[in-house]
């Protein structure tokens, strides 16, 4: 179980790097891997609690990858993942933003902090707008830059440039924070990451 769940950590990681290269290079074999991996790692929950259904998913899929390859362009799928992602990303914060639901990024500082003030319950329903707001504008962009940009352009925003962004945009919030409510902000940065880390998201769900 251990090792599935390395494995399906580092799954993420190799994604973005086979794409470019498969885009990059046009050879169906790097398309086949890119493709494998995706199908891994959309199972991969299912496939680290060794659930019968997922195995067999995941073999069926794979064949039918390597059937894509030659029948179909593979780009389309490449194409498609960052905007689905990006809008399933903004469908999580989004929903949580509705009438009698309580906001996805109030619901992890409650998970790290218990009850909140006034302040900064109202502060991270402000955050949770920003990233619901930030995944439909990349979601759009993605979209533009597969309709528009040559492959090696969407390859290089789409699988390196995102996470970037994403990864900045994370780490300016914290420092906005500590500005917006500091004199309710005492965590570190380091223990802010290690409080992440300790969240079970899956409890997030119940509110």
């Amino acid at each position: 179980m251990r090792r599935l769940g390395f494995v399906a950590g580092l799954v993420p990681l190799l994604y973005p790097v086979l794409v470019h290269a498969a885009v990059v290079t046009g050879w169906p074999g790097l398309r086949f891997l890119a493709l494998a991996v995706l199908i891994v790692n959309v199972l991969g929950p299912w496939l680290i609690r060794r659930r019968p259904v997922a195995w067999l998913a995941m073999f069926v899929l794979i064949a039918i990858a390597a059937l894509s390859v030659h029948t179909v362009d593979a780009l389309v799928f490449f194409y498609a993942t960052p905007v689905l992602i990006c809008l399933a990303l903004a469908w999580l914060f989004g929903r949580t933003l509705l009438p009698g639901q309580t906001p996805l990024i109030t619901l992890v500082a409650r998970a790290i902090r218990g009850p909140l003030p006034g302040p900064v319950a109202r502060y991270t329903r402000a955050v949770t707008i920003f990233w619901c707001a930030t995944m439909l504008v990349m979601a759009l962009a993605n979209l533009c830059l597969a309709l528009f940009a040559s492959a090696e352009i969407w390859s290089l925003c789409a699988n390196f440039l995102n996470y970037l962004i994403v990864g900045l945009l994370f780490v300016a919030e914290w420092f906005v924070r500590r500005r917006a409510i500091g004199e309710y902000e005492h965590m570190s940065w380091r223990q802010y990451m290690a409080a992440l880390r300790r969240i079970d998201y899956r409890d997030l769900r119940h509110g």
